[in-house]
């Protein structure tokens, strides 16, 4: 249930003052009692990719005391599992659309965060910034990773995607996006799944009052080569020129065919990870190397874990996966393996590595 969360204790982060430019965005991620902690930490990597986005995670607190005062993008990540969405603190709600409806700020949801900007066919939802244009309906169950389709619309926020015949996007499944009876001419569908029927809409934009909306279905911030799309949305929502992000993040073709989650999957997938665990260096890395075509952004935390071994050429295999599939969160972890490191060689391979993740964050020049 979303409340004040007043039990948040010492990991409660407070909204502080910063010393920004004036291009900076600030966005806050609306960080509940119950959060899914991989789907927070994965969005802030995706941000970290563009150099003029700063980000930070707000709880109720948060937002009483400081109003959203130096927040320019409010998004609202993936629900954690079992969490409830029926209930927000009255002043927190209105703090909220003032943020977007009077002071024209952007709003972003992901998959089921979406629940707290839309209504649903039993009015479960909060619409929280009273968004009655789009309602959630029963969906696709199917999760996986799926090609989807741009329209006319979605090309002008995604160019770079503007030739690309197939995309790839992760996807959970469970609701789709109705817009009948949408009686708001700045709603627009941006993206499709790829040869659905009923049709589901991956992407929608809108506006509320003075603010800008970009809801997704999907998950750009865990699809490698797709991560790019989640700070161009920041972009969007605030109306800011868009960034120019360099071919090591920009990579639509990453995947070739489309993936589905089913039991066998993560059955084979649990079987794997208990493989990395063999006494035998060829039995781990046939394991990374299998990790890696059929699960790269699931498996990147445990692969992470590998970089602490001692045997050096699984930690170099580890270092190259992550590089390979965008983990950034793993720079820190791989700074202090190469602290330790004495031996040159491999510490010259393993600095190459980190050195290919450091350069996927902070790009910002500008298209024009």
């Amino acid at each position: 249930m979303f409340n004040s969360c007043v039990n948040s204790e010492k990991d409660s982060e407070h909204v502080k003052k910063r010393e920004l430019s004036k291009e900076t965005i600030a966005v806050g991620i609306y960080k509940t009692c119950n959060p899914d902690p991989v789907n927070i930490k994965n969005i802030i990597e995706a941000l970290r990719i563009d150099g003029g986005i700063v980000a930070v995670t707000l709880t109720d607190k948060d937002i009483l005391k400081t109003e959203l005062e130096n927040i320019d993008v409010l998004l609202f990540p993936g629900l954690g599992k079992g969490e409830s969405n029926d209930s927000v603190d009255e002043r927190v709600r209105e703090i909220i659309r003032r943020f977007v409806i009077v002071r024209g700020k952007g709003t972003i949801g992901i998959c089921s965060g979406n629940n707290m900007l839309t209504t649903n066919s039993e009015c479960k939802t909060l619409s929280l910034i009273g968004f009655e244009s789009i309602k959630l309906v029963a969906g696709d169950d199917s999760k996986g990773l799926f090609k989807f389709k741009l329209t006319s619309d979605g090309e002008k926020i995604f160019p770079e995607l503007r030739n690309i015949e197939n995309s790839f996007i992760d996807y959970h499944g469970g609701f789709n996006f109705d817009t009948t009876g949408n009686a708001n001419p700045d709603l627009k569908i941006i993206g499709q799944k790829a040869g659905s029927e009923p049709i589901n809409h991956f992407f929608i934009t809108s506006t509320i009052g003075k603010g800008r909306v970009f809801l997704s279905t999907g998950h750009p911030e865990s699809t490698p080569g797709m991560r790019w799309m989640l700070p161009r949305m920041v972009r969007w929502v605030v109306g800011h020129e868009f960034g120019l992000y360099e071919a090591n993040v920009l990579r639509p073709d990453y995947f070739k065919d489309e993936i589905n989650y089913t039991d066998k999957y993560f059955t084979q997938f649990d079987s794997l990870i208990i493989q990395l665990n063999d006494k035998k260096t060829d039995n781990i890395l046939d394991a990374i190397n299998k990790l890696q075509e059929n699960y790269p952004w699931l498996a990147a935390e445990k692969i992470s874990g590998l970089l602490k071994g001692k045997d050096s050429e699984i930690r170099i295999r580890a270092a190259k996966y992550l590089s390979e599939v965008e983990y950034t969160a793993a720079i820190d972890d791989l700074e202090k393996v190469i602290h330790k490191e004495r031996r040159k060689k491999i510490k010259d391979q393993l600095k190459n590595y980190l050195f290919a993740l450091e350069m996927m964050i902070e790009q910002n020049s500008s298209m024009e």
